[in-house]
């Protein structure tokens, strides 16, 4: 048996503690956000026989790979220099920033934000100045992206950050990465024979200071802490999922401003394997707010740290009455993946697999608003198309839930609406990844399905269903509904 994702986590939280430099944090590889597959596959070579020679293998690959890459970040710093142009604005003495990111629907929905729902709109109304940055997650369309983005409403000012750092700025990005990787690389050699596996992940790290994320992590530091200088930012909010930039932003802007109050609003279901989320709480010293979308979170955050001050805000994901309808006669088997083009290939082969050995039943996905569906994604929904009974849904949320009998998720924010409906909400993952489980917390209620077989033979059979009663009590102690006056006085105290 192999090294679990938690001790990796662990293991990587002790390194980050040695180092003793929070500036790290600008690189992603000392901070495991959630474990889920497509985050821990950086991790694999630990489990290797051979780690210890695999990553001095891959050391040599990189150095001329990573010298490459710092004079293409160079070259094309000047290539779209013109970015900073558009993006450029008037000091406007904002006093609350928001951090949200322009990514799928986000960047063209008109009504509100999709991290944010319509917190920075409400706070204008309460006659502040608000101002809201977008992390750019487009290497190609910065004009059109901004002028959407513009046009969701004049009264807020909302600017696009560009996708490269200014030219003179990677400098101070070289001056940052070299020593940083350097000293990694050096602590990892001495501890090759000692603490192997120590070892492999401080040498890896070293590497991964030149990676495009880390990039574009200390891009969007700069980005933060310039805008936060120049208007006299009072409040920087910001989505708590415990990502490194998170705790990197917090600790470069705490340095240059102190008197700032940082704002984390947990505006996605947490799960076991949250392991960014928790080293964060056990590190930090700072006097944050934290604004959950319900008391489940609450709890489990305060049961980490009391440091920060929590608050229940609620979500826009709260569903207050029941969805159901009696006279739909066919009901479907619905899918829900997370945005990620793994997890969404993964539901798609267990439904390739339902479709052939359940004709009479139809099997409907809904695809994540913020995928980026590559060709095999594109090739596998080409292909279900050809069945009859696969459907792609575009239908809204209530929709697809009055018609599903069942729901299956993974960490999709979807399997806890579905229990507002009739429909019952589904786990289904591999058996060494029940930490994904957004309804961990209540397994003994909420199904689990661990392969194919399992999941076919649960359809045909199950008589499991959750009192309407229950299905509210969950419901509510994950989502309750957004609480916009408690906002203003949270932010006003």
């Amino acid at each position: 048996m192999g090294i679990s994702s938690k001790v990796v986590a662990n293991k990587l939280a002790d390194i980050f503690t040695e180092l003793k430099n929070s500036d790290y944090l600008a690189n992603p590889f000392f901070r495991i956000s959630k474990a889920t597959p497509e985050q821990m596959r950086k991790y694999q070579y630990i489990n290797s026989k051979s780690s210890r020679i695999t990553v001095l293998i891959h050391l040599l690959i990189a150095i001329p790979i990573n010298i490459g890459k710092i004079f293409i970040y160079l070259f094309f710093s000047f290539i779209f220099f013109n970015q900073y142009r558009v993006y450029n604005y008037a000091t406007n003495k904002s006093e609350i920033l928001f951090l949200s990111h322009a990514i799928g629907e986000n960047i063209t929905k008109t009504d509100g934000d999709q991290f944010f729902a319509l917190m920075p709109e409400n706070l204008q109304k309460k006659s502040k100045k608000v101002s809201i940055l977008y992390t750019n997650h487009s290497l190609f369309g910065y004009y059109k992206n901004n002028n959407s983005l513009k046009t969701k409403g004049i009264s807020i000012e909302r600017h696009l950050i560009p996708k490269f750092l200014k030219p003179l700025e990677n400098i101070d990005y070289l001056k940052l990465t070299i020593p940083a990787s350097m000293k990694c690389l050096f602590y990892g050699l001495k501890k090759l024979l000692s603490n192997p596996i120590e070892s492999t992940l401080l040498i890896k790290s070293s590497l991964f200071f030149y990676s495009r994320s880390t990039y574009s992590n200390y891009l969007v530091g700069q980005r933060v802490k310039e805008f936060c200088m120049k208007n006299n930012i009072e409040i920087l909010v910001m989505t708590f999922e415990g990502h490194s930039y998170e705790q990197y932003i917090i600790e470069k802007i705490y340095k240059s401003n102190p008197k700032i109050s940082i704002v984390l609003y947990q505006h996605s279901p947490i799960v076991t394997d949250h392991f960014g989320v928790q080293n964060f709480l056990k590190v930090n010293t700072r006097d944050l707010r934290i604004l959950t979308t319900g008391i489940a979170y609450e709890r489990m955050f305060k049961s980490i740290s009391n440091i920060p001050k929590y608050h229940i805000l609620g979500s826009n994901k709260a569903i207050s009455n029941f969805v159901e309808d009696h006279t739909i006669s066919q009901k479907q088997i619905l899918f829900a993946p997370e945005g990620t083009a793994f997890a969404t290939i993964k539901f798609l082969k267990l439904m390739n697999y339902l479709c052939q050995m359940d004709r009479k039943l139809l099997f409907s996905i809904r695809l994540h608003p913020n995928l980026k569906r590559n060709f095999i994604v594109f090739l596998f929904i080409k292909r279900l198309n050809l069945k009859g009974n696969f459907l792609l849904s575009n239908n809204l949320l209530h929709e697809d839930l009055k018609k599903s009998k069942f729901v299956f998720y993974r960490s999709s924010a979807v399997g806890i609406e579905a229990l507002m409906s009739n429909a019952v909400p589904v786990y289904y993952n591999s058996s060494t990844e029940l930490g994904l489980n957004v309804l961990g917390k209540y397994s003994e209620f909420i199904p689990v399905v661990t392969n194919y077989t399992d999941t076919l033979n649960y359809i045909r059979t199950a008589s499991t269903n959750i009192s309407k009663e229950m299905r509210r009590s969950i419901s509510n102690e994950i989502f309750t509904e957004i609480d916009y006056e408690k906002l203003s006085l949270i932010l006003k105290n």
